[in-house]
């Protein structure tokens, strides 16, 4: 583990160890605080100093098929939940397709990963980890929450951070033996699973029937008798 007290972005970070060739599988770079914390597609992910747990793991994937990206993310994603279930009893936990975690209807962590691939191998990937632990004011961001807000509790982020660890772990050891149980688990914790959703498709409201994600990660609606598959972005749905 690499402790640090500042810097811009731990998946930045990870990722120049990468590119220096100094990086080891397993890896995990954690800061109190990020100049630059990134979302997806550019995103800033907001954090107050040393009050949230702000991680970047690195994995060496280069025994992963290329397109078998998504399993990772749905491995994260079910690990981090499945850790905030049963280490810290959450209820209503679910996952927003693709990558956030939420309590109830509030976002309470965010996974960006970044893949390293070289010609047609998959050599590396970064998992960047942001989960709101003892922040409780969160400026203009409504639909956030954390795990003191949930809990009641001021909670050690270094002792998060190893029940975060510890259910990464078991959940790779998944993903290795048996992924279609890892997407299996990470559909039935997909927000609005089995159920009516409503989404945003170029400006205009529509909903469907949420049938869960393939294996490609496209998230699977019906609408009618059609099935519709829509890539991240293409969509915006509708938090209740």
């Amino acid at each position: 583990i690499i402790d640090l007290t500042e810097i811009d972005s731990t998946n930045n970070y990870a990722m120049r160890l990468l590119n220096e060739g100094m990086a080891e599988h397993g890896v995990i770079i954690r800061a109190d605080f990020q100049t630059a914390g990134r979302g997806q597609l550019g995103n800033v992910w907001q954090a107050e100093e040393s009050k949230n747990l702000l991680m970047s793991v690195i994995l060496d994937t280069s025994d992963f098929a290329l397109e078998d990206q998504f399993y990772l993310n749905a491995a994260t994603c079910v690990s981090l939940a499945d850790c905030l279930m049963s280490q810290y009893n959450l209820r209503d936990v679910s996952i927003k397709w693709p990558n956030d975690i939420y309590a109830g209807n509030q976002k309470i962590a965010g996974i960006l990963i970044e893949n390293n691939i070289r010609g047609h191998q998959w050599t590396n990937a970064i998992l960047g980890i942001g989960l709101n632990v003892n922040q409780l004011h969160f400026q203009d961001l409504t639909r956030a929450t954390s795990l003191q807000l949930q809990a009641g509790k001021v909670l050690k982020i270094n002792q998060v951070l190893k029940a975060v660890v510890k259910s990464l772990n078991a959940h790779m050891k998944l993903l290795d033996s048996d992924p279609a149980q890892v997407l299996r688990t990470y559909n039935h914790l997909l927000m609005g699973a089995g159920g009516t959703i409503s989404f945003y498709r170029k400006h205009q409201l529509e909903e469907g029937l949420l049938l869960g994600a393939n294996e490609q990660g496209l998230l699977e609606v019906q609408q009618g008798e059609k099935i519709r598959r829509f890539k991240h972005k293409e969509i915006d749905l509708v938090v209740a």
